[in-house]
């Protein structure tokens, strides 16, 4: 059984590594947002997290990955960024797997999160100071639960740095 879950802080490549990571290690590949669309009836995730509020949002997503985990032995599963703040989900992926927490550089990270519009989760007056104070709190919560962490350093070619992430697997867990 090998089952393994990449964390990080939003927009720093956990599903597309943890798709690519599969693909080289022969493993399936899901990704936890996907897992709870499967029970929402057209609604995008941002819209159902509006609608629910944050507690239920959390049971919703602890659900679904703990259904998907109930019926699978080996896979890499990609959560979400906020899943730091979903405590039983991050103690539900301790306990059934390997935590892989990928790093990005904060400084990196920003202009990538804000390529996508200014999520709500960051203060529009304080983009840097509210996503300084995220990012270092996400970051604790990310290494005390880690197995592995992979630092993905600058971005570049994804397929290379997928490999890395995949032989960083294979001599860790001899997959």
């Amino acid at each position: 059984m090998a089952r393994f879950y990449f964390v990080g802080i939003k927009h720093s490549g956990k599903t597309t590594q943890a798709r690519l990571t599969a693909a080289m290690l022969g493993m399936e590949y899901m990704d936890a947002d996907d897992l709870v669309l499967q029970g929402l009836s057209g609604e995008t995730i941002r819209e159902a997290y509006r609608r629910e509020g944050k507690e239920a949002f959390a049971r919703r997503e602890l659900e679904a990955v703990s259904r998907f985990i109930e019926d699978h032995d080996s896979f890499i599963l990609s959560l979400g960024g906020g899943a730091s703040d979903n405590k039983a989900l991050m103690d539900t992926l301790k306990e059934s797997g390997k935590i892989i927490y990928l790093t990005r550089c904060e400084k990196e990270m920003l202009p990538v999160i804000l390529r996508h519009g200014i999520p709500p989760f960051l203060d529009e007056d304080d983009l840097e100071g509210s996503f300084h104070a995220l990012y270092q709190r996400r970051d604790a919560i990310y290494r005390s639960y880690a197995d592995l962490i992979i630092d993905l350093g600058p971005y570049g070619d994804k397929e290379e740095t997928a490999k890395r992430t995949a032989q960083a697997i294979r001599e860790e867990y001899d997959v």
